[in-house]
């Protein structure tokens, strides 16, 4: 670029990186060579120099489908407005699953694009946190902390909401829970099976457990299959709003009149669940509690604080039209 400019290489640099020293014609001439050379910076070498000041965030397509799209941004804009108070940026990509990303964390932590990784999805064997401790790469990881090992991590106490939602259901009469869920692949999905199992199953009832992809659609199949069965359910506990505004189109479907035959209980809070009729009892939408908790956690990692754990504990349910008393 020096030659076909008609400078020096040290004038190319200033130019390029908009150093002063170099007069604007010049610039411009470095500039257009450059464009024409389909020059681009190198991200491994200004990080040598600099450091990259990114957060990453890898999510596969799962997670950032249109049932987890809200609460995915939620929790993405509170941590991006803490970590871009200390002049840091969030890079966010999307791939097809946990193995694509630890391929992506490998390549990205060769040419130093990151300063930390946050992980969310935690899966029971994740590769990605496996492929973290071997890479020796700062992560921040969202997610129940028996997946956190020595990793920095946040957490929602899903412990303490669901089994919230198993004392609830108890005191309308319901013994017979279906809880319609993401797979059981993910350490959330089992926490939260759990914890309700823990409190209705002392009492005489029984939860059922039906894992889904976390769609509408899949949730609604789970739903019907699971009111059509010769015991059905007089309550359904989904992961999310929008798997159980499909529950409540089933029920109508179906033949059930929701509250009266049908209890349905939503584990995610939204716009969705006041419109929907009836509106939906749901566990309050902390994603963007877990957001700003996250960036407060990478910042105390990349200050050399010992790895923590901190935890968001959701508040008391809503109550509202979707839930009553067991009706039969």
């Amino acid at each position: 670029m020096a030659r076909a400019a008609g400078v020096s290489i040290a004038v190319v640099s200033y130019a390029l990186n908009g150093r002063p020293g170099v007069s604007a014609a010049t610039r411009e001439r470095v500039l257009r060579v450059a464009d024409e050379f389909g020059w681009r910076p190198s991200a491994a070498a200004r990080s040598l120099r600099t450091g990259p000041r990114t957060i990453g965030l890898v999510v596969d397509r799962c997670a950032a489908s249109s049932a987890h799209a809200t609460a995915l941004l939620d929790l993405v804009t509170a941590l991006q407005d803490v970590v871009a108070a200390r002049g840091f940026a969030l890079m966010l990509q999307v791939v097809d699953d946990a193995h694509a990303a630890v391929a992506l964390y490998g390549s990205w932590w060769a040419e130093r694009r990151f300063d930390v990784m946050v992980v969310t999805d935690v899966l029971a064997q994740d590769p990605r946190i496996d492929a973290l401790r071997r890479l020796r790469a700062p992560a921040v990881v969202v997610g129940p902390p028996q997946g956190v090992h020595e990793l920095a991590g946040v957490h929602v106490d899903e412990d303490d909401a669901y089994r919230r939602i198993g004392r609830y259901l108890l005191e309308l009469g319901h013994r017979d829970v279906a809880a319609i869920t993401g797979p059981e692949t993910q350490l959330r999905t089992r926490a939260r099976v759990a914890a309700l199992r823990a409190v209705v199953d002392p009492a005489g009832g029984l939860v059922v457990h039906e894992p889904t992809t976390s769609t509408p659609e899949a949730a609604a199949v789970a739903t019907r299959r699971l009111l059509t069965s010769p015991a059905p359910p007089t309550a359904l506990v989904h992961d999310t709003d929008q798997m159980a505004l499909a529950a409540l189109d089933v029920a109508r479907r179906t033949g059930r009149a929701v509250p009266w035959d049908l209890s349905v209980v939503a584990g995610a809070d939204s716009a969705l669940c006041h419109l929907s009729t009836p509106a939906l009892t749901t566990v309050p939408s902390v994603q963007a509690q877990v957001g700003a908790a996250a960036g407060e956690v990478v910042l105390a990692v990349l200050d050399g604080e010992p790895a923590a754990t901190r935890t968001v504990v959701a508040g008391a349910l809503a109550i509202r039209g979707s839930t009553g008393p067991r009706g039969r």
